[in-house]
């Protein structure tokens, strides 16, 4: 007697990409840091065209990388935070949900819904990410410094020196988002920020770290991806 099953079994592809845009931002930086190391003395060139190119990804992906991380903590099926959200749907994606609020405001967002009383607003972490974020937008949305002085530029980056050390390669009165600002020193810090924030978050809300188990993988002085 042959009998023949057939069975039939649906299942949903989970997508992350929080890894992803830290392995691009990290793999950015190295790059940065090899063409300065080779550039090391020189005065300002066409190297540094490179540079900006190689230092500006870097930022917009570390950055990227903290919004993915909170989409899809809301997002997953299954997961702990959509499983408060009644009427999910209508609550994330409808007009005014959850989904059109700022990146930051969605963590806070995520805390009131899981009822955790956690002041994540005043943690330095926070702020380095806000500034990370505000950093990623002005290069997102530039606009040449023609028309404003540079101390006019956004209160959140008046102390990004404190932050990390400028490009070598410009001088002090260079603008400070296009030119002090694209270097691996920058780099490194966004990369690192963007690592400790999602760290910081996973351990006061007790969600899931997507990234914990590719860390090393984001090695910023290695040379290569293995």
């Amino acid at each position: 007697m042959n009998i023949k099953i057939n069975v039939e079994g649906h299942g949903r592809v989970i997508s992350s990409f929080v890894f992803q845009h830290l392995l691009s931002a990290v793999l950015f930086a190295r790059k940065v840091r090899i063409i300065e190391q080779q550039n090391a003395g020189q005065p300002f060139g066409e190297f540094f065209t490179e540079i900006r190119s190689y230092a500006s990804a870097s930022i917009m992906a570390s950055a990227a990388a903290i919004e993915a991380n909170i989409n899809e903590l809301f997002i997953s099926h299954g997961a702990p935070l959509r499983g408060k959200i009644e009427n999910f749907d209508k609550k994330f994606w409808g007009r005014y949900g959850i989904e059109s609020m700022p990146i930051l405001k969605k963590y806070l967002k995520a805390l009131k819904i899981l009822n955790i009383d956690y002041d994540l607003e005043n943690e330095p972490i926070y702020k380095d990410c806000n500034c990370l974020i505000v950093l990623r937008n002005e290069l997102v949305h530039f606009k040449p410094n023609w028309d404003f002085k540079p101390e006019d530029k956004r209160v959140e980056l008046k102390d990004m020196g404190f932050r990390f050390k400028f490009s070598p390669f410009v001088d002090e009165g260079a603008d400070l988002i296009s030119m002090k600002c694209m270097g691996y020193n920058c780099n490194k810090w966004c990369v690192e920020t963007a690592i400790k924030f999602i760290d910081k978050f996973s351990g006061v809300s007790g969600l899931a770290n997507r990234i914990e188990k590719f860390k090393n993988r984001l090695n910023l002085e290695e040379e290569f991806i293995s």
